[in-house]
């Protein structure tokens, strides 16, 4: 396989895959361009009554929390009018349903910490 990039004076930046057919291996480098180019984008989120266009790729997982979902960032938590099934179907892949109240963005996870709570576990 071969990588090329041409430099043009194109008005929008366009990918073309040549291919001879649609393969498995072809479909992932689809679905990963797919994502970089979803994650480039804004998302209406509010705070204290304003209006925040937030980078989606800036926010690290969504929360519902007392009958609302809360985004969360690095430097600000956020209230957001969809519900999870919505944003699982809304966000690019790199977001995934954790838990029950919880959808993450797992390029932004860098450690996990087992801790068995509920269901009789131990800690």
């Amino acid at each position: 396989m071969k990588i090329r990039t041409e430099i043009s004076d194109c008005e929008q930046e366009e990918i073309i895959i040549k291919c001879r057919a649609r393969t498995d291996q072809i479909r992932n480098i689809e679905a990963m361009l797919e994502n970089l180019v979803a994650t480039d984008r804004e998302m209406i989120l509010h705070s204290s009554g304003v209006e925040y266009y937030v980078p989606i790729n800036e926010i690290l997982f969504f929360e519902a929390y007392d009958g609302k979902i809360y985004a969360h960032t690095q430097k600000k938590t956020y209230s957001c009018e969809y519900k999870l099934f919505e944003l699982e179907n809304l966000l690019p892949s790199c977001f995934a349903r954790i838990s029950k109240s919880t959808v993450a963005n797992v390029m932004m996870i860098s450690s996990l910490r087992r801790e068995l709570v509920g269901n009789g576990g131990t800690t």
